[in-house]
């Protein structure tokens, strides 16, 4: 009985020395921690409040930090016993310059969003900062926003890549599908319908079948040139498994995951820095809101190695559907 309980000890001791302790996740730590005491300090003075942070304590309790539990915490327990991703083979990283490649990913992205959102109004979402209502935008509004996104964060990235020996045939070639389809299935309902149930988007009413079958395809179609396909390249295929090399722990990879997503929102559709005190209401909720989404998508590829399943589970095929339908059916004329 006694050994029974010192083995006990000894185990839960040395599962407490593999939680995360490095510099990395501690910092990526802190600075979600300032910015949600930023968002809730900012938020109880009389300041004007950007559309995007509206009740954003309420969203982060009832929506965010559950998807966080679900999306990174269960999927991490279902998937203790899976050996670990070849990153280094798949990804055609160099372990002596991951770091650097690291770092230029996060210059490259946050310099980029600065002058897409700023210069063009253009975020990851279409249609950027604004708020979309029925008339505001056109077909060609779509389109730029969705080809300059492809060409900055899909093709030149892919160039690199290629430039640097990873191979798209060869990391495809390593897919489980069969093994991971109950990963897909099961996050894919979670995330379709839970806005729909939840009544966070109203996705049935006044809507025919014929502008179902229109257009479904064509956001998706649309999304994931302009939306999808940019994540998967930047965060899925160069920024985590540069970051896995380096720390072995999964949290960690999955933290700093998170942070970067963030920095892929900093022009999502309500935001405003029109002052510093919204601007900062604007960046602060991002960062605490949206690097637990990241933290959901980033988890996909830690435990699979496959950067697509993110983008059918938690961004285009589910989320972006009941979202974006009934707006692309407007501006497309659809009937």
């Amino acid at each position: 009985m006694y050994v029974s309980s010192k083995k006990t000890i000894l185990q839960v001791n040395m599962n407490f020395r593999n939680y995360p302790k490095d510099k990395a996740f501690l910092s990526a730590l802190i600075i979600w921690i300032i910015a949600t005491l930023i968002y809730i300090q900012s938020t109880s003075r009389e300041f004007d409040i950007p559309p995007i942070a509206i009740n954003g304590l309420t969203s982060l309790l009832t929506i965010y930090i559950p998807v966080l539990f679900v999306s990174v915490f269960l999927l991490l327990y279902l998937t203790r016993k899976r050996e670990p991703v070849k990153w280094i083979e798949l990804y055609a990283v160099n372990k002596k310059t991951a770091k650097k490649e690291i770092w230029i990913s996060v210059i490259y992205l946050f310099l980029t969003q600065l002058i897409l959102g700023f210069g063009f109004n253009m975020g990851l979402h279409f249609p950027g900062t604004d708020i979309y209502s029925a008339g505001s935008h056109i077909q060609v509004d779509v389109w730029i926003w969705a080809i300059t996104y492809l060409i900055i964060y899909t093709v030149i990235p892919l160039l690199w890549l290629q430039q640097n020996g990873f191979s798209l045939s060869k990391l495809f070639s390593s897919f489980n599908w069969l093994r991971d389809l109950w990963i897909i299935v099961a996050y894919w309902a979670f995330d379709f319908f839970g806005p729909i149930l939840t009544g966070a988007t109203d996705f049935i009413g006044g809507i025919t079948i014929t502008q179902y079958f229109q257009g479904i395809p064509l956001g998706i179609f649309i999304n994931t040139i302009g939306a999808g396909l940019p994540v998967v390249v930047m965060m899925h295929v160069i920024f985590i498994p540069r970051v896995a090399v380096l720390f072995e722990n999964k949290l960690t990879v999955i933290l700093l995951g998170g942070l970067f997503y963030s920095v892929f929102s900093l022009f999502d559709q309500g935001v405003d820095y029109s002052s510093l005190s919204v601007g900062l209401i604007s960046i602060s909720y991002i960062v605490m809101t949206q690097t637990l989404v990241g933290m959901g998508k980033a988890t996909f590829t830690v435990v699979t190695g496959n950067p697509f399943i993110h983008f059918i589970t938690l961004h285009v095929i589910s989320a972006r559907v009941p979202f974006d339908t009934r707006m692309y059916i407007e501006i497309f004329k659809l009937r």
